[in-house]
């Protein structure tokens, strides 16, 4: 079995939250509810600026992921820690190689797999999702503006 920080060095990629603005997040975020609601008029309108930028869903689902099933370093590890570490890490490789290498637009279904994942790991019950997301994105929202807000006071 590859350990856990060997898969990680092999994903290389740095984490992804700093790098993408705030208007990103938001637009992966609504990009992922209009499609778990059903609303294709909206995920039509949102589709092509989701699929141009490169990277918006996988550092979406990144966000959601990583914080659930990585491994914690306050308290100590089990087996079962070591497996959800790995679960997380090839989901977030799976969708990689899927948005890199789908031979159509990959979008709606990387958006259909991020909110399933929220539905039974981070929503109060599995159809809270249209609930959860929002709040969300309106949490990653927050920490990336914080990210550039401090980033922008260091350059003063």
């Amino acid at each position: 079995m590859i350990g856990t920080a060997t898969v990680r060095q092999e994903l290389s990629i740095p984490p992804l939250v700093p790098q993408l603005p705030s208007h990103l997040v938001q637009l992966g975020f609504d990009y992922v509810l209009t499609v778990e609601v059903g609303d294709d008029a909206t995920a039509a309108r949102l589709a092509p600026e989701v699929e141009q930028v490169p990277g918006p869903l996988p550092a979406i689902a990144e966000l959601i992921v990583f914080p659930v099933t990585a491994l914690s370093y306050d308290t100590d590890p089990c087996a079962d820690s070591f497996v959800l570490d790995e679960v997380g890490v090839i989901h977030l490789m799976a969708i990689r190689e899927w948005a890199t290498h789908a031979p159509t637009a990959p979008a709606p279904g990387i958006a259909r797999t991020i909110a399933h994942f929220v539905g039974p790991v981070l929503a109060d019950a599995p159809t809270d999702v249209v609930r959860a997301l929002p709040e969300l994105r309106d949490e990653q929202v927050a920490r990336a503006r914080a990210v550039v807000e401090n980033v922008v006071a260091l350059h003063r």
